[in-house]
């Protein structure tokens, strides 16, 4: 990729995104002046148009990847030319480790994973050219027997000499640390390693292809791909796997349009150029006390930024047939899964500023900042609009602006400029879902794949409902994990929960204090102080006000199941017949166009 190229597709990126940002700014601005600019609006403007630019972002990355997948045949490739260079018969010279670190686990589960991972290995070729490794830091006993009880399983079933176990016993680093350890131990002995989690699953095809990329491209340090979602039961967890499935397709080709060898690390499912990363991607323990000191949590996003600082390149490849995951059972499950992330993403704060660094990697660090910390700025920037609507419930006070003599039978506090601000945002942020159901739906066979056209317009349709409801329930959960944090409080290590469950009532309602007390101390400010504005706030105050029953209904794998024979929430994964996922299905039959058969 030549720099001309190069500086062309980030200013097609940007100068859409700066553009959309300013006009954001100043229609707020304008809505924010019709009575004069007081103290407390000039806050709302300035919370408003920081959050503004990331969803700018967002939008435009889904309107780019869109556009790619209209106009080629092979988006993939357009985004990321290294895969247009991809020879798919050169031979694999080269050997690699495929890592699985494990922390308390469930042996079977993983070790399932990983035989599922080597049998598409041995079948696609050059199996002898890869060894396994499973790296534990587990400190249940009994887990720990149970591991070695698998791993001596496995040797039955794949060649003894690739599958290599190792125990810590110190856990120092957390995953990082577990990484760090294997490149001590073995590293020395391997050109790349494939990073794997206790769920992941990859398929031979795919890992030559990565091993083959990084052989003939000798600037490359990490080909991150994008892992897929599969096998989940509950309905929380179908909608969140019908989700990621459908607006990753044209987020990530959007994003690698224009990041190209300036990409990111998420920290599994991707290829490392070992002797480059244990040479330059040495986490640092940050100084001082309290949560964001310390060794760091969220270690990806900072190793991809010391590798692209060596010269190294990271590509985010929008691939992911052959690279899957699974997905948090629910709601609350995604909920714990996200403390621990923001956490480690406040952590970043302590990087973002060190010498050196691309100003890429500093942009995804504070991208993964402002993921958590968006939600704290716009409750306060709901906080700060209750404030001033009831500030403004004042007769001398009327709204005189653009379009308002359009509106004359309308009430004056009723600001039309206001309201159509709030409706391109809804847009915005709702746009990758319905432009990648657009994507798959223009495709014959890529709408087949969730069940043909009138399942996938089901889907989306409540998809986004739920999401809409979902919303303000999170920004909650945010708010809270990014208080806690910066009152001190750090959090366990806890493994994550992979299996599905019933939540109890009992559970959710405790763990949706927060959000419950947010939804009725909104309900009650507007409707005693301003009832005339109520009806804005029914989106914001519904869901947080239903979380608990919401949360234990859609933790259910009844309904789950329910939604998948009626044709809801269908991927192509489950709908068609892939090798690497069909050992690992639940039993039961899908139907795949129950809503209607036309495909």
């Amino acid at each position: 990729m030549d720099r001309v190229t190069l500086i062309a597709r980030r200013i097609l990126f940007f100068a859409p995104v700066f553009s959309m940002t300013v006009q954001g700014m100043v229609v707020m601005h304008s809505v924010l002046s019709a009575n004069g600019v007081q103290p407390i609006e000039w806050a709302m403007f300035a919370l408003f148009s920081l959050s503004f630019f990331w969803i700018a972002m967002y939008f435009w990355n889904a309107v780019i990847g869109f556009g790619l997948y209209l106009f080629n045949t092979r988006p993939a490739r357009v985004a990321a030319p290294i895969l247009d260079e991809l020879d798919s018969n050169a031979p694999i010279t080269s050997r690699t480790a495929i890592v699985m670190p494990v922390y308390n686990e469930c042996p079977e589960r993983s070790a399932r994973r990983l035989l599922t991972t080597w049998k598409s290995l041995n079948m696609s070729g050059d199996a002898d050219r890869f060894d396994f490794f499973i790296l534990s830091d587990t400190t249940d006993p009994g887990i720990a027997a149970k591991e070695r009880e698998t791993v001596e399983w496995l040797k039955t079933e794949m060649p003894a000499s690739t599958l290599h176990y190792r125990q810590r016993l110190d856990n120092l680093g957390r995953k990082a640390g577990n990484i760090v350890d294997f490149g001590h131990r073995w590293g020395p002995n391997y050109d790349f390693m494939i990073v794997l989690d206790a769920d992941s699953v990859m398929s031979g095809d795919l890992m030559r292809n990565l091993v083959r990329m990084m052989q003939s491209n000798h600037d490359v340090g990490i080909v991150q791909t994008v892992p897929r979602p599969i096998l989940a039961e509950t309905l929380f967890g179908r909608v969140h796997q019908f989700a990621a499935r459908i607006t990753s397709e044209v987020l990530n080709a959007g994003v690698s349009f224009w990041q190209l060898g300036e990409g990111n690390y998420f920290g599994h499912n991707a290829i490392i150029r070992c002797r480059a990363f244990f040479d330059h991607c040495q986490l640092p323990t940050l100084s001082g006390r309290g949560p964001l000191s310390g060794k760091i949590l969220s270690h990806d996003f900072v190793e991809a930024a010391y590798m692209r600082r060596a010269g190294w390149k990271v590509w985010n490849i929008p691939v992911g047939n052959g690279s899957y995951e699974e997905t948090p059972p629910s709601l609350l499950d995604y909920a714990k899964r996200d403390r621990r992330w923001c956490q480690g993403n406040l952590q970043h704060s302590r990087i973002l500023l060190e010498q050196g660094l691309h100003p890429l990697s500093r942009l995804h660090l504070l991208g993964g900042i402002m993921s958590y910390l968006s939600s704290p700025l716009w409750l306060v920037f709901i906080i700060l609009s209750v404030t001033n609507v009831i500030r403004e419930m004042n007769p001398g006070l009327d709204y005189v602006g653009p379009g308002s003599q359009n509106f004359a039978w309308l009430p004056p506090y009723f600001n039309m400029t206001a309201i159509a601000l709030f409706g391109a945002v809804m847009a915005m942020l709702l746009a990758p879902k319905l432009l990648g159901a657009l994507a798959m739906m223009f495709n014959k066979d890529r709408r087949r794949g969730f069940g043909g056209w009138m399942s996938l317009l089901a889907s989306v349709t409540l998809e986004m409902l739920i999401s809409i409801v979902n919303a303000p329930i999170m920004m909650v959960f945010h708010t809270s994990f990014v208080v806690s944090i910066l009152l001190g409080r750090s959090i366990r290590w806890d493994p994550q929960t992979r299996d599905s469950y019933n939540v109890t009532l009992r559970s959710a309602l405790a763990d949706h204090k927060w959000v419950l007390l947010f939804a009725l101390a909104t309900s009650v400010i507007v409707v005693g102080y301003t009832p005339c504005s109520a009806a804005w706030f029914v989106p914001l105050v519904i869901g947080p006000l239903l979380s608990p029953m919401l949360t234990r209904l859609t933790s259910r794998r009844d309904l789950g199941r329910m939604a998948r024979q009626i044709g809801l929430f269908l991927t192509p994964e489950e709908t068609g017949s892939v090798r690497e996922v069909t050992p690992l299905r639940p039993t039961e039959p899908v139907s795949g166009v129950a809503l209607g058969q036309r495909t």
